[in-house]
């Protein structure tokens, strides 16, 4: 998938938000790409999207 500097750089300190908040509750890590599908899934299923 091609994206941005800058997009990549907003998935990566999302990612390490998610990931350390996963940490503390004991849960594996996820990564780069599951972070994308869930964001795409979550989008998709929304009612209306603006």
């Amino acid at each position: 998938m091609n994206i941005s500097t800058e997009s990549r750089e907003i998935l990566r300190n999302y990612r390490a938000v998610i990931n350390a908040r996963r940490r503390e509750m004991g849960q594996k890590p996820l990564t780069t790409a599951q972070i994308v599908d869930e964001i795409c899934d979550f989008v998709a299923n929304q009612q209306a999207v603006f």
